[in-house]
């Protein structure tokens, strides 16, 4: 203020000045919450993934009708009478949409790659069953194109590994 006049022009660039580190700080701000959000989303879907799956594995699991159906069936389908052919399905459909959305959580980077490794494995391992492939050959194209390729395409390096051990014993 020289001799009792206001620079406006001063008052101004300084008003300028401060809602600019305004900004700033505001950007920074949401900067910092979009980062804990996406990882609070991640977490929670991946969550969710792991309790749709245990929840699965544990109602199989626990009834032994269902856990040895499970068992023939992946073997072979055709061993099953057709009410158990039926059955095989719909748990086969229960999990491989499960199995569906952790693939497509892991497309769109929801899933982390080190954690996406040990489930790549475990759905191969399950396609590669005999009875799953009969079943698969019936229901594929319910299921997405990249899903269906990521399974078919990676068949040669996938060991079939059935839920339960196999019901014929090795001399013991």
């Amino acid at each position: 203020m020289q001799g009792g006049v206001v620079n406006w022009e001063a008052v101004g660039a300084i008003a300028d000045l401060v809602g600019a580190a305004g900004v700033v700080v505001t950007l920074v701000y949401l900067a910092a919450q979009i980062r804990q959000n996406t990882i609070s989303t991640r977490t929670s879907s991946y969550q969710a993934v792991v309790e749709a799956l245990s929840d699965w594995s544990r109602s199989c699991g626990l009834d032994p009708t269902v856990a040895g159906l499970l068992n023939t069936g992946q073997r072979d389908l055709a061993a099953l009478p057709p009410e158990q052919r039926a059955q095989f399905a719909f748990l086969q459909v229960s999990l491989f949409r499960n199995y569906e959305n952790i693939f497509y959580q892991h497309e769109h980077g929801a899933i982390d790659e080190i954690v996406w490794e040990g489930w790549s494995v475990r759905m191969r391992r399950s396609f590669a069953a005999p009875g799953v492939r009969t079943w698969w050959a019936q229901d594929r194209l319910v299921y997405s194109a990249p899903f269906r390729s990521f399974l078919e395409e990676s068949l040669p390096e996938a060991a079939p590994n059935a839920l339960l051990p196999s019901s014929s014993t090795s001399g013991s």
